[in-house]
């Protein structure tokens, strides 16, 4: 079994588990995230909902869900939900459906608390018995925010605030160079984790934490 079936079937049974995967992508040419979003093409599929937590402009994320062969399109404002944080940081609004914005002054901590409130609001809306959640790019938080090791705790601490509401699992993906600082976060906070590099000028995807990997 190769690095990329290893991922995908990690992923897969994470999803069943309540486990979290994290994807660290050793530097901008691995796209080891791509596989990682193709994933999620069953369980959409099957009516489960996910959470997309996007720190990059909302065009990369749709070109990627693209080049995973999701059909984002479909299932948007269905079982597929959106928090645009670039957009927020940058006030930005889509105004698509399925997409949200966090409107106002934000910064890490205000951020926390109104990104709180919207979850509070959609779950009550939804009530879906399990979520699986999606940090899209987080190294994207350097860029954003002025404290971004804080705003990963908070957004830690708000994550394990909702595990006790909902079942959740999840997958990381993070660019090393862009976010470096926030590399053992990613280790802390997922029960697997995979880094893709390049060697040889080819791709290699390595499990570096969880299954005796």
């Amino acid at each position: 079994m190769d690095g990329e079936e290893k991922l995908t079937e990690i992923i897969s049974e994470s999803f069943l588990k309540g486990k979290i995967v994290g994807i660290i992508d050793g530097d901008f040419s691995t796209f080891t995230y791509i596989p990682a979003l193709g994933s999620l093409k069953k369980p959409l599929e099957e009516g489960r909902y996910v959470w997309v937590v996007s720190y990059e402009p909302l065009q990369s994320l749709f070109r990627d869900f693209r080049r995973a062969g999701v059909d984002y399109e479909r299932h948007l404002g269905r079982n597929l939900y959106i928090l645009d944080v670039f957009g927020s940081m940058k006030h930005i609004d889509p105004e698509l459906e399925g997409v949200f914005i966090l409107p106002g002054y934000l910064d890490d901590r205000v951020f926390i608390l109104k990104y709180r409130a919207l979850i509070k609001d959609l779950l009550s809306k939804v009530s879906p018995e399990d979520v699986i959640v999606v940090g899209y790019l987080e190294s994207g938080m350097c860029r954003l925010f002025d404290n971004p090791i804080r705003a990963q705790k908070l957004l830690w601490n708000l994550r394990e605030e909702y595990k006790s509401k909902v079942k959740t699992a999840g997958i990381i993906t993070y660019i090393k160079p862009e976010c470096p600082e926030l590399e053992e976060f990613i280790y802390l906070y997922s029960d697997y984790v995979f880094e893709g590099l390049i060697e040889n000028g080819l791709r290699r995807i390595i499990m570096t934490k969880g299954g005796g990997g």
